[in-house]
């Protein structure tokens, strides 16, 4: 687990702090949990950037804050979600960051001229049944522009410890406190979404961020060819 240490990570859950408290305590334990400082040096520093089941959006807020020469565009399922980033992003200040929410119905993929330099997810794709999580990474590459990165942040099968702490959490977050859209989980391993970016026309590479955290955080990289 760790703190918020930069400038722009403390930021980031600052933007919260008008917001009902259970929203600001989701954003908190997001952070707390989630390894986003790695995972945020992955995503290029400059393009158009889409996360995708961006929830409260705390990932997306700090990629802008990162970064303003980045234009991240995050979309949920979730409405209420959505309704709470948009009103956290009222809270940045002028040129401060170029960040916008979409609410979108599961499996939509917005397309853009050009595509998109990046897509990120971060523990979504869990979430999904296996065709169904084939069919989003598929419609991700096609909406990739060439050269552009497909960045898939989820926690691994192995050890095996890490991976029974994570089951019981979502199992509670799905299922028992319904914070989380999903009645069934299945995770992949880091090996099997390698597999599923090779498929869809990527180069992979991947490589665990869990040092220090009580998940098996890992993420999986996808390149799309320049030609």
């Amino acid at each position: 687990m760790r703190r918020p240490r930069s400038a722009e990570a403390k930021r980031a859950l600052e933007v919260w702090g008008q917001l009902p408290a259970t929203a600001r305590l989701h954003t908190q334990i997001r952070w707390w949990t989630v390894p986003f400082e790695a995972l945020q040096k992955q995503v290029p520093r400059s393009g158009n950037i889409l996360e995708v089941g961006c929830g409260h959006g705390v990932l997306s807020m700090f990629l802008g804050l990162t970064s303003p020469d980045r234009s991240i565009v995050g979309v949920d399922i979730d409405g209420e979600k959505i309704s709470l980033a948009k009103k956290a992003a009222t809270q940045l200040r002028s040129g401060e960051a170029t960040v916008a929410f979409e609410h979108r119905v599961s499996g939509d993929i917005p397309i853009r001229e050009g595509g998109w330099d990046a897509i990120v997810f971060a523990d979504v794709l869990y979430l999904l049944q296996p065709q169904d999580r084939s069919r989003m990474l598929e419609a991700c590459a096609a909406a990739l522009s060439l050269g552009g990165v497909l960045i898939v942040k989820e926690v691994d099968t192995v050890p095996a410890f890490k991976a029974r702490i994570t089951k019981f959490q979502e199992f509670l977050s799905t299922r028992v406190l319904r914070i989380t859209h999903g009645d069934q989980v299945h995770f992949p391993s880091a090996a099997e979404l390698e597999t599923e970016l090779s498929r869809v026309g990527l180069t992979t590479k991947l490589f665990p961020i869990d040092k220090g955290y009580f998940h098996p955080h890992c993420v999986v990289i996808g390149t799309k060819p320049t030609v």
